[in-house]
């Protein structure tokens, strides 16, 4: 489980720096809101097909070898795209790599996780969505602080060398002999058949949607924006003030791993993120603790997220599979709130893609603890 952190780890201190980093970038070359949105939608839509694809090949092969063949040259690849882009085409070019990086990554992490972690599968999943949250916060911090500081092709150049060195751990599970069983191939494309997964897959599927409507755009497209365009803050603010979500969400995941799913976590996390959405547009001096209250509903709700995938995914014989079957749902809210978040900010404020984020996070609350009893 160590190298499979540490992969995550490394994976998502350059995401981390890449999602502050990119839009910020774009922002400076004068691309406005709606076209920066269509750059960044390209991703998840990207990744949703190639995931699928990779997923079922997995389950086919095994899973170990994806990190070093797949996820440590597309990290690699999409870093160094980016610092050589000069064109709103190219940093398009760049987000496709970039998925196929995070796709890769994806389509056999979990598997791995419950491969190697038998009956332990949701707290090690849970702990492995906080050390991600963590890496991305201090990506984040670094990318804030290199902008301000050094510039943005030095911030990148920092990303290429951290890309760099996940070809460490990813080749030390090269000869990993824990993998996903091996079925011969007639039985094994039964296995990628996706009719007959049952009620409690596809239930857990709508639901998980939620989530990311609720997260993705905030994160990795109108907070940013917001605080350089409507709070006037610096890049090495949004780094930081980007790196303590991220932080307290890590944080709020890893200290609440014994503590009960139930009603009460539910009201609490769906209140805080309901309060916030309603408040952060016109918060002024407030905002950084009502973004910080954000971040601890959203780390509270990565217990219910990855507890509700593991329930409808692990011990099924195509696990990597049915996960990417699963998150065609969530892929597809990504690319869609993102695509569209843009235009409404643009022509309507922040307030309405606030307020619906406090909304999907409260229906994903209550429908993940509906699943989890189920």
């Amino acid at each position: 489980m160590k190298r499979i952190m540490a992969i995550t780890f490394l994976n998502y201190f350059v995401s981390g720096g890449l999602t502050l980093a990119i839009p910020l970038l774009l922002l400076e070359r004068n691309v406005d809101l709606a076209e920066i949105g269509i750059v960044l939608s390209v991703l998840p839509l990207v990744f949703m097909v190639v995931r699928l694809f990779l997923a079922a090949f997995a389950d086919l092969v095994g899973w170990a070898r994806f990190y070093l063949l797949l996820n440590w040259p597309g990290t690699l690849f999409s870093t160094l795209i980016y610092f050589i882009a000069t064109s709103t085409p190219v940093f398009l070019l760049g987000k496709i790599v970039e998925a196929v990086k995070e796709s890769s990554y994806w389509a056999v992490n979990r598997t791995a996780i419950f491969s190697l972690s038998p009956k332990q599968e949701e707290k090690e999943a849970t702990r492995n969505i906080a050390v991600l949250w963590l890496s991305t916060a201090l990506g984040s911090a670094v990318s804030g602080i290199g902008i301000t500081y050094m510039g943005f092709s030095f911030t990148l150049g920092v990303l290429i060398f951290a890309s760099a060195i996940i070809g460490i751990p990813a080749a030390m599970l090269w000869q990993t002999r824990r993998q996903s069983s091996r079925p011969r191939i007639p039985r094994a494309l039964s296995l990628l058949d996706p009719r007959g997964k049952g009620r409690t897959f596809w239930f857990v599927s709508f639901t998980s949607a939620f989530f990311r409507l609720a997260q993705y755009p905030l994160v990795v497209l109108l907070l940013p924006v917001f605080m350089a365009q409507q709070l006037g803050y610096s890049y090495i603010a949004i780094g930081l003030v980007t790196m303590l979500y991220n932080a307290i969400g890590s944080f709020a995941a890893l200290t609440t791993l014994k503590m009960r799913l139930g009603v009460k976590r539910v009201v609490i996390q769906s209140l805080i993120a309901l309060f916030a959405g309603f408040l952060l547009t016109n918060s002024g001096s407030y905002f950084l603790a009502l973004f910080l209250a954000l971040a601890l509903a959203h780390g509270l709700g990565i217990g219910f997220y990855e507890s509700t995938i593991a329930k409808a995914t692990k011990n099924r014989p195509s696990v990597s599979f049915d996960i990417g079957l699963l998150v065609i749902p969530l892929r597809l809210a990504e690319f869609a709130s993102v695509l569209f978040a843009g235009f409404v900010a643009q022509s309507l404020g922040y307030l309405p893609m606030f307020v619906f984020s406090g909304f999907f996070f409260t229906a994903f609350s209550v429908l993940s603890l509906y699943a989890l009893r189920a």
